[in-house]
Formats: C-alpha cells, structure tokens, sequence
C-alpha cells in the first residue's frame, strides 16, 4: 500500500508541476502578446496622425491660428496623442469658446472651434456672450456697438436677463440700451441709444418702464430730440428734463421710491 500511494504521489506531483509550467507559460504569451500589440499601437511610425482638420464659423479667430497652436501637439500614434491637451491648449485663445475634439480612424483628427459672440461689455473689460458667460479678450474697451452692464460682485446674471427684457420693451420706442447699471443699493439706472439717462429706482422696475414706454409717444409729441433724463423713481408719476430747459417738467409728482 505504501509503494503505491508513493508512486501517486510522484505521478500527482509531475502532474501539478506540468499544470504550473503550462499556466506559467501561457502568462508569459499572453503577457508579450500585450507588450506586442501595446508597442504597435504607439508606435508612430504605425498608426501616425496624418491629418488635422478645422472647422468652425471663424470670425474673430482663424483656422490657421488654431492648426498652428496644435500642430505642435500632435505626437504620439493614433490611439496615444493627447487630445485632452490639445482641447486645453485651444480653449486658452481668445475668442474661443468651446473646442470638440475627435479621432477619425485611422489617421485624422477633427477640431471643431466654437467663438464666444459678445453682446455687451461687463465691468473690468469683460465681456458677456449671447449663452450670458463673462470672458476676457485683449482691447475688449475697444470693441464699438455693444451696451455696458454694470453691477456688484455676484449680480452678473440677474443684469443680463433684465438687459434682455428691457431691451424687447424698449424696441417698441424705437429705443435701445446703452448702458444699465444695478449700484450698490439695489437701484437701478440706464442710458438709452438716444441718450436719456433713465432712473428706474429700486422698486417694480419693469412697471416704471412700462409707464415710459406708454409715455413716450407723448412726451417726444412736438420735441426735436429726446430728453436729457427721465426720472421714473415717484409713486404717482416721473419727472423729465428737457435740453432746452434744465428746469425738471414734472408729471403728477408723488414721494420717490
């Protein structure tokens, strides 16, 4: 009994020591058969990147612009280059908004640039785009057309929505902001495209100007050019002061708000 219990043990024993030796051996295929396929794929001279195409409606920004700050970056093969860095490193130009990068099999690279289009200036050379985001671009003072939004710190958002309200009331005056500002105190002010400065105060705003909007007509009735200010900032009416007079034509004075 003992001779044969040896003898399955030596037979036990090579068989275990075969399975180990196989098992070891397929890891070590199937470990080169990784580094094998993993060196191919970043391999350059394999699957290089041979073309960088863009696109985007340019306007401020030019393709040249964008292919010359990234061509740079395109090292690496195909399943290796860094996209990551080249979205960042297009992001960083000014006037550039939103940048969609993909990989086209087997050797493209499509960039797609998005510009920010601005509609007004904000406060410390700013400026806001149509999606309402703050931006910064050299020589924005410079830029000519845009209305002035001005505000404190954290009230951004709520000046750009009602920029838009009071400017879809006032086009029915055939008047446009130039500037509105929120000041510390939660008063509100504008100038309009003909030159009025207005005072909202900081009560209902938006039923101060629905009064001069309803007004206008009547008060520009025999005028050559509109007032200098119109202060809507009284209970029961506004005040108005013409060039020709700086003596303020009152309606139906009331307190102010």
């Amino acid at each position: 009994m003992s001779a044969r219990r040896s003898q399955a043990m030596r037979h036990g024993i090579r068989g275990f020591s075969a399975g180990v030796a196989v098992t070891l051996m397929l890891f070590v295929l199937a470990s080169a058969g990784v580094v094998w396929v993993y060196s191919g794929m970043i391999a350059q001279e394999r699957w290089p990147i041979r073309w960088l195409e863009i696109d985007g409606s340019f306007e401020r920004v030019s393709a040249e612009q964008v292919r010359a700050s990234l061509a740079p970056l395109v090292k690496g093969s195909f399943f290796t280059v860094d996209t990551g860095l080249m979205r960042k490193e297009a992001s960083d130009m000014p006037w550039v908004a939103v940048v969609n990068i993909q990989k086209s099999w087997p050797d493209t690279i499509q960039v797609t640039v998005h510009e920010h289009t601005p509609v007004a200036h904000w406060v410390d050379d700013y400026l806001i785009d149509a999606d309402g985001q703050r931006f910064s671009v050299p020589s924005a003072r410079e830029i000519q057309g845009l209305p002035w939004l001005e505000s404190p710190e954290g009230q951004m958002e709520l000046v750009f929505e009602n920029w838009k309200k009071f400017d879809d009331r006032l086009v029915l005056i055939g008047q446009q902001l130039e500037r509105l500002m929120l000041d510390p105190r939660g008063s509100w002010s504008a100038r309009l495209s003909g030159g009025t400065e207005v005072k909202f105060g900081k009560g209902d705003i938006f039923k101060n100007l629905d009064m001069l909007v309803s007004t206008w007509s009547g008060l520009m009735r025999g005028q050559d050019v509109p007032p200098v200010s119109v202060d809507l900032r009284y209970t029961n009416g506004f005040a108005v002061l013409w060039p020709q007079n700086i003596d303020a034509i009152a309606g139906n004075y009331g307190e102010k708000n």
